[in-house]
């Protein structure tokens, strides 16, 4: 009863922050008539750019798994992968759809630990493609000025400048961290570091755990770089599925380069406030703030918002149907199994 109220609540607060974004549109009348008037073709492609990635996320993370000796066939990666994205989009916490994936193959395989390290680095360097992404493009736009020609403010110079070194200081960081965390010298130099400095080294176990897990993949190169490329995919994707829907509303509203700038940014706010579920509010109010600081307009970025939630939450129903089929009896418990757990294709 109590989580049923709590939901309920959050709910609430999410229309509520939807609501009070709506009081200070320019022109709410006018941007409903857009979002009703919408080019369906193009929301279409957006829902496909979407799907799209959903499934390739699923395939990326087998090319990690088989890395590390578990062999899950594709059909069974892809439930995984929906039934994640059915929790990411239905439940408050962003990082709850690792979690259920993390905890499926556990289950299935009996290699928990495995199932935690795959779901980690893929975590880990799906964020650092993320964020190298929108690098690229802000010190693109920074070199050669926007595509439509039209020049940037005062402001939003600074803040393209302050965008591009937010996101190659993420990058770095995220590519030392897994770089430190593949190598057996750094990690043992970077646990004795934690332990000398004051607070931190409360963070010591944590971070000797996290690299325990990333053991198992010290030498597989090939499977990081595949990885690594289908990030890069996800990153175009996902970009792809909000210029469209951009486009669908207004043409010409917003570029291409510059959603890659700003997707990152989207990303990251879901996942420190992960306070509601699938976002809603927040994710609207970040599209319209971060559409605002690019130069674009507000109430397409708040429609635009909307639209991408709406979409997310159809191409998500699916995940919500095989969680509960697994509930009722296992996910093709029938399965053979070869040794330490692995399934066999």
């Amino acid at each position: 009863m109590n989580n049923r109220l709590s939901i309920l609540l959050k709910l609430t607060a999410g229309v509520g922050l939807i609501f009070l974004l709506y009081r200070f549109l320019q022109n709410p009348e006018e941007l409903w008539q857009k979002i009703l008037g919408a080019n369906i073709g193009l929301l279409l492609l957006g829902a496909l750019c979407y799907t799209g990635a959903v499934a390739l996320s699923g395939i990326k993370w087998g090319i990690l798994l088989r890395a590390i000796g578990i062999s899950v066939p594709i059909k069974r990666l892809l439930t995984y992968q929906w039934v994640a994205e059915f929790f990411n989009n239905f439940l408050p916490a962003q990082v709850g759809g690792d979690l259920m994936r993390g905890y499926a193959l556990a289950v299935d395989t009996q290699r928990s630990a495995d199932a935690a390290a795959s779901v980690l680095i893929d975590r880990f360097i799906g964020l650092t493609i993320f964020m190298f992404g929108a690098a690229l493009g802000a010190i693109g736009m920074l070199i050669w000025g926007r595509p439509n020609g039209v020049p940037f403010s005062a402001e939003q110079l600074i803040t393209m400048r302050l965008i591009a070194l937010g996101s190659s200081g993420a990058t770095l960081l995220l590519f030392t961290i897994i770089f430190v965390l593949l190598s057996r010298r750094l990690k043992a130099l970077s646990e004795r570091v934690l332990m000398k400095i004051p607070l931190l080294n409360r963070l010591a176990p944590t971070w000797h755990k996290l690299a325990e897990a990333f053991n198992a993949y010290r030498h597989q190169y090939r499977a990081l770089l595949l990885t690594a490329a289908c990030s890069a995919i996800i990153v175009l994707l996902t970009s792809a599925n909000i210029w469209l829907i951009a486009r669908a509303l207004q043409p010409k509203s917003i570029d291409l380069i510059e959603v890659l700038v700003i997707n990152p940014i989207i990303v990251f706010v879901l996942l420190i406030f992960p306070l509601l579920p699938g976002g809603l509010g927040v994710r609207q109010l970040t599209f319209a703030g971060t559409f605002v600081l690019i130069g674009a307009s507000r109430d397409i970025g708040t429609g635009v918002g909307l639209l991408q939630q709406f979409i997310g939450y159809l191409v998500s129903i699916p995940g919500g149907f095989f969680w509960m089929r697994g509930r009722r009896g296992r996910i093709d418990t029938s399965v053979p199994r070869g040794p330490e757990g692995s399934v066999i294709e």
